[in-house]
C-alpha cells in the first residue's frame, strides 16, 4: 500500500446533497482515491414555513434543538438575524458534532450536543434535556422523519414545537456516467440516501452497484443498506461526519 495516498485506484461514489459533497471528495483525493460525486438528495426550503411565527417561537422558547446540519444552514438562509431573534437565555443544542459545527460557523457560541453518536437517542441524554417539565422546547427539522425526540420531550413535560423548514427531495437529474466505471466504495450519510441512490441508478447497473462495499454513519443505515439487497455487510461510522467517515474509510483500506 502506498502510505502517502492509501486510496489510490480506488473509485468511492460521495452521495451527500451537492452543496456538502465537495469537502469530502476533496478529503478523499488528497489520499489518492477517485472521488464520484453523486447526489441523492436536493435540500429545498420548505415553502409553507410561517417566519412570523417562527420568530416569535424563537423569541419565546427556552431550548432550540437543531436536528441536523440541512436545518443550520436552512435557518440562517430564512433567518438570517437568528442570533439577535434568540433569547439570550435560550439554550441551543444540536444533534451531533457536525451540526455543533455548523451552528459554530453561523456565529452560534454556546452549543450543546453528545459527545458521542448522533442521532436522537445520545441527545436525550444531555443533562439539560432532563428537567424540562412547562419549558418551550423548538426543534429545527427537515419535513418528515422520526418522531422519537418530539414524543420523549413532551413525555417529560415540556411543551414541543416542529419547525420543519426544509424537505429533502430526490433530485431531479442524476448524471449516471460515473455509475458505469469501476466503483469500489459507496458512502451513505441516511437511510434515505440509500433509497434514492437505487432510484436514480439505471436498472442495468443494479446488480454491481449492489455488490459494492458501502460505508454508513449509523446502524439504521447499515439496516436499510442490507434491506435493500447490498450483498457485502456494511462498515459503521461512529457518525455521519465527515471525518468519521473519513476513519471508516481508512479501517476499509487497513483490512483489505
Amino acid at each position: 500500500m502506498n502510505q502517502s495516498l492509501p486510496l489510490l485506484d480506488t473509485s468511492i461514489v460521495v452521495t451527500r446533497p451537492a452543496q456538502q459533497n465537495s469537502m469530502m471528495c476533496q478529503q478523499l483525493e488528497k489520499l489518492g482515491a477517485t472521488a464520484i460525486a453523486f447526489p441523492c438528495i436536493e435540500i429545498q426550503a420548505n415553502p409553507s414555513v410561517n417566519k412570523s411565527e417562527l420568530k416569535q417561537q424563537l423569541s419565546r422558547c427556552q431550548i432550540t434543538i437543531f436536528i441536523s446540519s440541512n436545518a443550520v444552514n436552512q435557518m440562517f438562509l430564512l433567518l438570517p438575524d437568528f442570533n439577535e431573534l434568540v433569547d439570550n437565555d435560550c439554550q441551543i443544542c444540536a444533534v451531533g458534532s457536525a451540526t455543533a459545527d455548523t451552528l459554530h460557523q453561523h456565529g452560534v457560541k454556546h452549543v450543546l450536543s453528545p459527545e458521542h453518536n448522533a442521532d436522537s437517542e445520545a441527545l436525550l441524554t444531555l443533562q439539560a434535556l432532563q428537567q424540562i417539565d412547562k419549558k418551550l422546547i423548538l426543534i429545527i427539522k427537515g419535513m418528515g422523519g422520526r418522531e422519537l425526540l418530539y414524543e420523549s420531550l413532551s413525555s417529560r413535560g415540556a411543551t414541543v414545537h416542529n419547525a420543519e423548514i426544509y424537505q429533502r427531495c430526490l433530485p431531479k437529474l442524476a448524471d449516471i456516467t460515473p455509475l458505469t466505471n469501476k466503483i469500489d466504495l459507496i458512502l451513505f450519510t441516511s437511510s434515505e440516501t440509500v433509497n434514492n441512490f437505487l432510484t436514480l441508478s439505471p436498472d442495468s447497473l443494479q446488480q454491481s452497484l449492489l455488490s459494492c462495499q458501502t460505508v454508513v454513519g449509523h446502524p439504521r443505515i447499515a439496516e436499510k443498506v442490507t434491506t435493500l439487497g447490498f450483498k457485502k455487510l456494511p462498515i459503521i461510522a461512529a457518525t455521519p461526519s465527515d471525518v468519521d467517515m473519513l476513519d471508516a474509510v481508512r479501517q476499509w483500506v487497513n483490512r483489505s
